[in-house]
């Protein structure tokens, strides 16, 4: 059911500050108590990390947690304490910023409840300063836990071999159940039932998320950096609005605002989206928020194709390469320039931009009705007619992601370009793993990893046809792409040295089961100076 909610009344309450009313009673939502999600940590900062646990008093009311900070597993020697307060106003979750501690290292933590309940012992580091030889992290996305097991967490969770893990974001869904998918895979239920738009139905998604063990070890063993992409807010969100919000869910703000205060509370991160995080003198993590800043509207390529040859000439010359058009906003846009440049003017060796969207064009090849099994869906059908009319008009299918924004993308490579970087992008979203090469003006740019999902279905879902034949016609259709897997769900990651970064794609064998064995991977590589990656 959606809530009626009076726009009138919407704008009192947000002039009196009442916009995200909490319940007092925290069991109403959640009936475990005590420690109940495990621990994880974020933000890293020189010196500096964000310590994050939810816990629920009995009582249902607030309780001042001990943190403490140790070198050593065993917490017998702390180096630091603090305090974080768990109470009905953040809905149990706590945070405390940890400060002064020695850079780089690996450390140990846990919160202390006043009942002397504890926590689980995390492990987290701060960001290394001067000069760094190596560094691996781990890159995930779009984890829709009805559709299957997060393997791919579990997995990353059991490596010695990273040092930090990245989250593109779709970190949970919006949907209801039974949409999306139509059936939830036993054991994988979510709460609330209903389609997620208030304070109080995001925090049980992201509880009902955080119970997975895979899930929550990884968040123990690593420090994560966590950007977010749509579906923490709305499928296909905008700056104004989105796809999946319509107008009887309310005024779209307050579900903006209800995502992002339960977004905060989950997931330790800083107060504004783009952040530039410096791993010692080796590497630059650039954070962007591709999704909800300064994104404009979507364009509609639907009305496009009404139009015939002539609606697509007149759609691919006008709105859809405008200048103004932009997916980061003015600031944001001007910020990212910024950050480049100080970047490689720090000595950093490498740029690594995470953001949500891939950034390369795909095409839809003209055999691609042949993928379609006999009996496919008429929806499935149509998109495939609309993108083999839009391919011959010059027009990549999809305008959510930089495809649909060329103009914003050029100006991004070219501050790239313009900075000297050396820069690999990463990108979520899409479901798919993806390896593009980018170009400017006939010279290499950047290269690009798109990462597959952790369990949301890939083009397998709709497509009969063999994956390599799927991966030989994009390849044919799509310039710049290198490489692609549109069947297999996982993560990747990615290892930098003075010299080189190299890409691993890990495809788990299943999502059905719990099990965390993988099949074969596909790897890429990038010297530095190059700016464009070969097949490993």
């Amino acid at each position: 059911m959606r809530p009626a909610i009076d726009r009138r009344a919407f704008l009192t309450a947000s002039a009196a500050g009442l916009l995200l009313p909490v319940r007092p009673a925290l069991a109403r939502l959640w009936a475990a108590s005590g420690f109940t999600h495990g621990v994880a940590s974020g933000d890293p900062g020189p010196g500096t990390v964000k310590l994050w646990t939810r816990y629920a008093a009995q009582d249902g009311r607030a309780a001042a947690l001990k943190v403490e900070v140790a070198e050593d597993e065993g917490m017998s020697r702390i180096i630091a304490r603090g305090e974080a307060l768990a109470g009905p106003e953040s809905w149990g979750t706590a945070q405390a910023r940890m400060s002064g501690l020695p850079d780089g290292r690996w450390l140990w933590y846990r919160f202390t409840a006043p009942d002397g309940s504890q926590s689980p012992v995390g492990r987290t580091r701060t960001l290394p300063q001067g000069k760094l030889d190596a560094f691996r992290i781990g890159v995930f996305s779009c984890s829709n836990r009805p559709f299957g097991h997060f393997n791919a967490y579990a997995h990353a969770a059991a490596r010695d071999d990273l040092d930090f893990v990245i989250h593109l974001g779709d970190y949970i869904y919006e949907y209801p159940v039974g949409t999306y998918p139509d059936t939830v895979m036993p054991g994988r239920e979510i709460l609330p039932a209903n389609e997620i738009t208030m304070i109080d139905d995001y925090r049980q998604r992201y509880a009902s998320y955080r119970v997975d063990p895979g899930l929550q070890e990884l968040h123990r063993r690593f420090p994560m950096i966590a950007i977010w992409d749509d579906h923490e807010f709305a499928n296909d969100t905008w700056k104004d609005g989105a796809q999946n919000h319509q107008p009887d869910e309310g005024p779209f703000p307050m579900r903006r605002a209800a995502a992002l205060k339960a977004h905060a509370e989950w997931l330790p991160g800083p107060e504004r989206p783009w952040q530039r995080y410096d791993f010692g003198d080796l590497l630059s993590v650039i954070t962007l928020d591709t999704r909800m800043t300064g994104r404009d509207q979507q364009l509609d390529l639907g009305a496009a194709l009404k139009g015939g040859a002539k609606g697509l000439q007149d759609f691919r010359d006008g709105p859809w390469n405008s200048p103004g058009r932009t997916l980061l906003g003015a600031e944001q846009e001007a910020w990212v320039a910024d950050a480049l440049k100080g970047s490689v003017a720090s000595g950093a060796k490498w740029q690594l931009i995470a953001q949500q969207v891939v950034m390369g064009d795909i095409f839809t090849p003209k055999d691609a009705l042949s993928w379609l099994g006999a009996n496919a869906d008429p929806r499935a059908v149509g998109y495939v007619k609309g993108g083999l009319a839009a391919a011959q008009a010059g027009i990549p299918g999809a305008q959510d992601m930089w495809s649909g924004y060329p103009q914003a993308r050029r100006r991004l490579l070219g501050a790239m370009r313009d900075a000297g970087a050396n820069p690999i992008v990463i990108a979520g979203d899409s479901h798919n793993a993806w390896a593009f090469n980018h170009s400017l003006d006939g010279k290499p740019v950047a290269a690009e990893f798109g990462v597959q999902s952790v369990t949301s279905p890939g083009y397998e879902s709709v497509l009969g046809a063999d994956p390599a034949i799927v991966r030989a016609g994009l390849l044919g259709s799509s310039p710049g792409l290198t490489w692609c897997d549109t069947s297999r769900r996982g993560y990747l990651t990615l290892s930098f040295d003075a010299k080189q970064t190299r890409c691993d794609w890990v495809f788990m064998n299943s999502i059905a089961k719990v099990d965390t064995s993988t099949s074969a991977g596909q790897a890429a590589i990038v010297k530095r100076g190059q700016r464009k990656m070969t097949l490993a």
